[in-house]
């Protein structure tokens, strides 16, 4: 049932019809450094996180790892999957010890047929993602290195993020490394910004696995 509970396009389901939900599901367990999709595959279920961490990932025309998604608990992925047969053009990867809750495609439709809210959440999903796409390009030039990694933070801090007596802590959900592909720059440009923005008095760094951000908004401007 938690699996089910957790994820947003099955949030106008009763008990009884997140029963039947929980029916369909199979729950699946991952080592670290597991591949769960590998690029090329054509994927045939809706995956949700239950506990773990999942990156979503591609490379480079110059064969750098591009991080495109880091998945936590309770969110999904899959969805083009459910819709249609789609080769994948990513992979993923468990970044830890994880547990998936998956639903193959024709049980999915099966849902959408009986429950036609979820297939309704299921486009809203869909429109959002590709919102925030196109945010992204109009935004952030190729070559706004600092703009970048400044959105990252603040996307990082709206998903993670938790207030503190004095601003608001981050707990890292990735590694120095891993932020660098997640938004293409080199690992030592990461190390060089987020320094930087200490200094400025925007953020502080607490170990290498949490930020404190003490003005949002100075770090929207910096």
């Amino acid at each position: 049932m938690m699996c089910a509970k957790r994820i947003p396009i099955f949030s106008s389901l009763n008990h009884r019809e997140l029963e039947q939900v929980v029916s369909l599901i199979v729950q699946k367990k991952y080592n670290k450094d597991d591949m769960i999709i590998s690029e090329g595959s054509t994927p045939q279920d809706l995956i949700i996180v239950n506990h773990g961490r999942i990156k979503v990932y591609s490379y480079s025309q110059d064969g750098k790892e591009q991080i495109m998604y880091v998945l936590t608990d309770g969110d999904f992925f899959g969805v083009r999957n459910l819709v249609r047969d789609a080769i994948a053009d990513y992979n993923t990867k468990a970044m830890e010890d994880t547990v998936v809750c998956s639903i193959e495609k024709q049980k999915f439709r099966e849902l959408v047929t009986k429950f036609p809210g979820i297939g309704l959440k299921v486009m809203e999903d869909l429109c959002n993602r590709l919102e925030k796409m196109e945010s992204l390009v109009r935004k952030i030039s190729p070559k706004d290195v600092d703009s970048r990694i400044n959105m990252m933070l603040l996307e990082l801090l709206q998903k993670y993020g938790r207030k503190s007596s004095n601003g608001y802590i981050i707990e890292l959900p990735m590694s120095r490394e891993e932020m660098a592909g997640y938004i293409g720059v080199a690992r030592e440009t990461i190390s060089r910004k987020l320094t930087a923005l200490k200094e400025e008095g925007i953020i502080d760094i607490i170990g290498s696995k949490k930020i404190l951000i003490y003005d949002e908004e100075a770090l929207d401007f910096a």
